[in-house]
């Protein structure tokens, strides 16, 4: 965060790509657990919202590394893993160093 405490435009977009993925992410299990009961439901609406966020975020994050340098990208996906390296939990991250 910054001094005055507002996020910076790769945090926002972050938060809204997440927000987003997470909305659809519970539609999606929500939509294919009908019939079924509460547990069922919320761990396909997880399952789903987990593979997204992998197909959204680390498959091109992968796809960025494998053909050129992650750090001279232009990519939005780079730009995320760029500028939040240092406190950077993301697995992918940690691993290109």
């Amino acid at each position: 965060m910054h001094a005055g405490g507002e996020l910076g435009a790769a945090a926002g977009g972050s938060l809204l790509l997440c927000a987003s993925l997470l909305a659809v992410g519970c539609a999606l299990g929500l939509r294919l657990g009908r019939g079924r009961g509460a547990a069922d439901r919320g761990l396909l609406a997880w399952l789903c919202f987990n593979a997204l966020v992998h197909f959204a975020l680390e498959g091109p994050y992968v796809y960025l590394s494998m053909v050129g340098n992650i750090t001279h990208s232009d990519a939005l996906i780079a730009s995320l893993c760029i500028s939040y390296r240092s406190p950077c939990a993301c697995v992918n991250c940690m691993a290109g160093g």
